[in-house]
This record gives C-alpha cells, structure tokens and sequence, in this order.
C-alpha cells in the first residue's frame, strides 16, 4: 500500500487545501457521548442537518447519506432493494447505525448490518456520521458510527402534510404533529411510499417492473419532571414489501419479500450540579420472509435485540469523566421451508471509561478504555486522540487532529449457528485498528474545510469456507486486508443566499490476498450548489456525484471467480422548492436528469431520469 505517498500528499497540500464537513463551533454527541463542541474533538465527525435534508430533497435516507465524505453506496435494482453502504470502504455489517440511540441492526442477517434501504427521510431532523473505528465507545460492529435522529417538537403545536408523486408509478404522503404543553412534550409522525418500479435485474428479460412499498410510523413523548429528571418514551414501526427477481420457484423473477421492524425505547436523564446519569431501555423486533412466490419455500426470520445502556459524566476541575455500561441480548431464529429452523440467543455485557482534559486549553485530548464480554470470547477496545484548535483572526480558525483506535466485530448470530449445526469450531471476533491525520480551517461562513488521511486494518476476519462441514461453515482469515485513503471535504456560505458543498474520497482499498475490496469505489466525488431567490422564496439546489473503479465478483457455474469492472458514471439530481405562502410549498426534483446508464452491482438496472413534484402544507 502507498502509505508514504498518501500521507506525504495530505502534508503538502495541507495549508492551500483546508477543509471541514461543519462548523468547528457545532455542537455533536455521537464523537464522545458528550455534548462537545466539535472544535474540541480530534475524530472524524460529518453533520446534516434538517435544513441540508430539505436542500437536497431526496425521499431515500440512503440518497442523503451518499453526499458525505467517505461514503459510498451500492443498490440491487432501485427503491426498496437490497443495499450496501461503505464508510472507507468497510461495509455496512461493520458500522453501527442508531436511531435515535437504538442500534437498528437486523439480527437475521448472515453478518448482522441495518437495512438501510426501508428508511425514509421524512421525520429525520439530523444525521451525524462517525468515521473510523470506534469499539472504546460504541462495542461490536463500530467500525463506523451512524447516528440518526428524528425531529422533536419543543415548542407551540406545529402540523404538516405532503404529497409527492412522479416517474415509475411513485407516490409519497407525509403528515406530522408536535409541539409541547408545559412539562409534556409530544410528536407524531407517519409516511407512506409507494411505487411500481422498473425491472431490477437484467437477467429478466420479461421487463416487469419490482415495486416497493413502505410505511413508517413513529411516535415520542416526553415529560420534564423536574430541573433535573427528564423520561421520555419512542415507538416506531416500519412495513415493507419488496418485488425481486432471482428467487428459486415456478416464477423466479416474480418474487416478493416482507419486512416489518418494530422499536420501542424508555430512557431517562437526571443531571444535577456537575453530575449526569442516563439510562435507556430498548428492544427491536424484525419480521422477514423472502421468496414468496409460486412454488417456492418459503424462507422467514425473527430476530430481536434487546438493550441496556447507561451512560454517567461527572465535570472535574481538571477535566471530564465518562463512564458506562451496555447490556444486550439477541434473538435469532430462522427457517427454511419445512427443514429444521435454526435458533440461537446470545449475550453481550460491556463497560466503558474515557477521560476528556486539556493543556491550558491549547490541545484537548481523550483517552479512553473498554472491555466485553461476548458469547466466546472476552474483547478490549482503547481509543486516544487529541485536538489543536488556533486563533488565526477575529473569525478564522484552524484545527489540527489525530486520532487511533480499535474496534471489532462480533461474531453474527447466522455464523455462530451454522457452525454449531456442522460441528466446526466456533469463530472468535473481528479485529480492527486505525488511525487517522485532520485539518481543519473556518472562515465564518463563508468557508469550512476539512482534509484527512487515514489508515485502518482488519485481522481475523469472519469469511464463509464451503470447504467446511456438511455445505460450508464459517472460519477466521489468516490475512489482513486495509483501507487507506484521504477524504477531502468543503463547504460555505455566501451573504446573497448561495451554500455549497465539495467533497472528494480516495480510496486504496486491499482484501487479505491483496486484491480490491469488491463493491468498493476507489473515488467518489460530490459537488452542490444551493442558492434562495425571490426573497428566499424559492430555492433551487442541485447534487453532482462522480464514483469510479468499481468491481464485482461473480462465482461462475463451474466455481471460477469472474471480476467484472464496473463503468464509471456520474449522475446530476435538481430539486426546486418554491414556498407560496408561508404555510405552503411546493417542489419539483429531477433525478439523473441526465438519464445515465450506469450499474451500482453487476446485474442489476439503475433508475433512469425521473421527475417528482409535489405539495407540503403546515401549521
């Protein structure tokens, strides 16, 4: 790997280059569990906010995700289908994705990840994106950290409706409640999205289209007790339904799956003085059932998982301590047409410390420890990092940064059954470790940069061997495989009602033979521009993506292995939101209004130029 060259380019070109992903000054709590300005934190931290949300007008949250630095995304054939998304070139089933703190993972899933396709943006207020990894704070699977948060009414009742309808047969209605009355606060929130689709996969000749349907409700109610107790209690419901082709029945490319995740959470904080305690209680529950088609047996999934999280602070003269727990349990059971279901529940307890101080506020630094216990085997993860932000002028500022650490990623329900079912010896955890070189620059508004080079390994990797047992089992690589690269972000704003944005991914990416990560992009680009006219009336945004050297890897029928080198593309979605009065808007956004061609996964059709319009009232 070219591990001098890269970081000899982040040092050369760090004083014409500066960059940043937010303001230095904005306040996150996903980095450190704290509530820290991000000037302070020496991690790699991205932030949408709600009004970046509404800028980019896209219905998917996986369409949101994509325009961050260090991100990419691959999708099986259009709304609904099966997703992939990469934080530096790590899949989806090592980063851990909260919504509003709950971890969403899908248990059932052969190596556990959350499934990222059935969100939608309606009810997202923020998105806040932790790269590299990150076991001391969050445990198994943290190899990045994806925390989503939804809106929360905290002043007078506030109502809105939308509709939204265009190309493929799509329709989308939204409405919302929120607001407070004394010590209760309370929101409401329901999406329903619909549409016909195109025909995902090419090897269908027929051209019938796969739809997709979902429907998501949720619901948050809060109550102050005190100046120093606050509860407050979250449901969520998502129904899913996905057309596919490829499934093994009389009709194989007439194929439907159904998904339906349930969420509830209780959690309490209580600060007194320079004390803060939390704690929340969650429990997740997945319904799947694939394959249902003509003649076809049928293949269904029940999976939960069940948390325990505290989480205590206590401010010193000296510095900050923070200190927690984590208990969970998750449920795992499958079957497949008439054979014998598979079943298993597994544990995991952890605890965690980390200590927040400074050197005469000039660096601020972390360091931090933790310890799990799994199911086979104990685990230790350790985190440290520091943060020099300068002065340079009554409003410019600049950052420099450093973080290491490691992470892990525990072995998934799926692996653990298999192995048992085919006597093969039990797997242990994954491992990883990587490090990470920022600058940051702010310019007041006008200007924030950010440019980063990092570096991250994964040893003992869990791979499938079909080698093993009766039809396969799973065991641990003996190699190592890396991601290296530099992510290069820009952003500002202009006083005649112009943002924009910037950002650049390079990718150096090796599996534990040496060969190029499948499904990775090596380069993604994004460039945005958003400008408000008519006395901020209207606004018209537009998002350019860019994503090169992309490969797959498919088994032929004789057992062979055959790399297939995606196309290069790149892709221009526009989107106009027009506000009539001040209780009503309207939109119209296009999407690959260039009507590129182009694969995210061999095989499988993209959508092609698509127009939405539609209508949002509020009160």
């Amino acid at each position: 790997m070219k591990k001098t060259l890269l970081a000899a380019a982040v040092f050369a070109a760090v004083q014409p280059l500066l960059s940043a992903a937010a303001d230095l000054e904005e306040i996150t709590v996903t980095a450190s569990r704290l509530d820290l300005p991000k000037s302070q934190l020496g991690v790699s931290v991205s932030i949408l906010n709600a009004a970046d949300i509404e800028r980019l007008g896209y219905t998917s949250l996986l369409d949101v995700m994509r325009t961050l630095p260090g991100v990419a995304v691959s999708n099986s054939g259009g709304a609904g289908k099966v997703s992939s998304l990469f934080i530096r070139g790590e899949s989806n089933f090592r980063t851990l994705v909260l919504l509003d703190g709950v971890n969403i993972a899908d248990p059932t899933t052969p190596q556990v990840g959350a499934q990222l396709q059935h969100l939608q943006a309606a009810d997202i207020e923020r998105i806040e994106m932790l790269r590299g990894p990150q076991g001391m704070l969050y445990g198994a699977g943290a190899g990045g950290v994806i925390n989503i948060i939804t809106k929360k009414s905290t002043g007078e009742v506030r109502a809105t409706a939308g509709v939204e309808a265009g190309r493929y047969g799509t329709e989308r209605t939204s409405a919302s409640l929120g607001g407070s009355a004394g010590s209760w606060h309370y929101d409401l929130s329901v999406s329903d999205f619909s549409s016909d689709g195109f025909n995902a996969r090419e090897m269908d000749t027929s051209g019938e289209e796969d739809g997709y349907e979902n429907f998501t409700a949720s619901a948050r109610l809060g109550y102050q007790v005190n100046d120093t107790l606050s509860l407050e209690g979250q449901y969520r419901k998502t129904d899913a339904e996905t057309e596919f082709d490829g499934c093994y029945s009389l009709a194989p490319n007439d194929c439907l799956s159904r998904y339906d995740q349930e969420l509830f959470s209780l959690s309490g904080n209580y600060q007194i003085n320079s004390w803060n305690h939390q704690l929340s209680l969650s429990q997740q529950e997945i319904d799947r059932v694939e394959g249902i088609s003509p003649g076809a047996m049928l293949f269904t999934t029940k999976g939960e998982i069940r948390e325990a999280n505290y989480i205590g602070s206590k401010v010193l003269a000296s510095g900050k301590l923070l200190w927690g727990g984590e208990y969970e349990q998750t449920d795992f059971f499958t079957r497949f047409g008439s054979f014998t279901p598979s079943k298993e529940v597994l544990e995991s307890t952890g605890v965690f410390t980390e200590w927040h101080s400074d050197f005469a506020e000039t660096v601020f630094y972390t360091l931090g420890y933790r310890r799990d216990s799994l199911e086979t085997e104990d685990h230790n993860s350790w985190r440290a990092s520091a943060a020099i932000p300068i002065a340079i002028g009554e409003e410019q500022q600049v950052k420099y940064r450093a973080s290491l650490g490691t992470g892990y990623r525990a072995p998934s329900p799926n692996e653990i059954s298999l192995n048992n079912s085919t006597g093969v010896a039990l797997v242990g955890p994954e491992t990883s470790r990587g490090y990470e070189l920022g600058l940051e620059y702010q310019w007041a508004q006008l200007l924030q940069a950010e440019l980063t080079y990092f570096d991250q390994e994964i040893t003992d990797a869990i791979i499938y061997d079909d080698s093993l047992g009766f039809m396969g089992a799973y065991r641990q690589d003996d190699g190592e495989s890396q991601s290296e690269g530099i992510e290069l972000s820009l952003n500002g704003s202009l006083n005649n009602g112009l943002d924009w944005h910037a950002s650049g991914t390079w990718l150096d990416t090796e599996n534990s033979t040496g060969a190029v990560r499948e499904g990775v992009p090596q380069r993604v680009y994004n460039f945005g521009l958003s400008q408000q006219w008519l006395e901020d009336k209207l606004t018209l945004s537009a998002n350019w993506q860019r994503v090169e050297d992309r490969i797959n890897r498919i088994r032929e029928s004789n057992g062979s292995i055959r790399e297939i080198a995606l196309e290069n593309y790149s892709k221009l979605d526009l989107n106009a939101v027009y506000r009539l009065t001040p209780n009503m808007r309207v939109n119209l956004r296009g999407e690959n209004v260039l009507d590129r061609n182009y694969r995210e996964v061999a095989g499988y059709y993209t959508a092609g130029a698509a127009v939405y319009a539609g209508i949002e009232f509020s009160l």
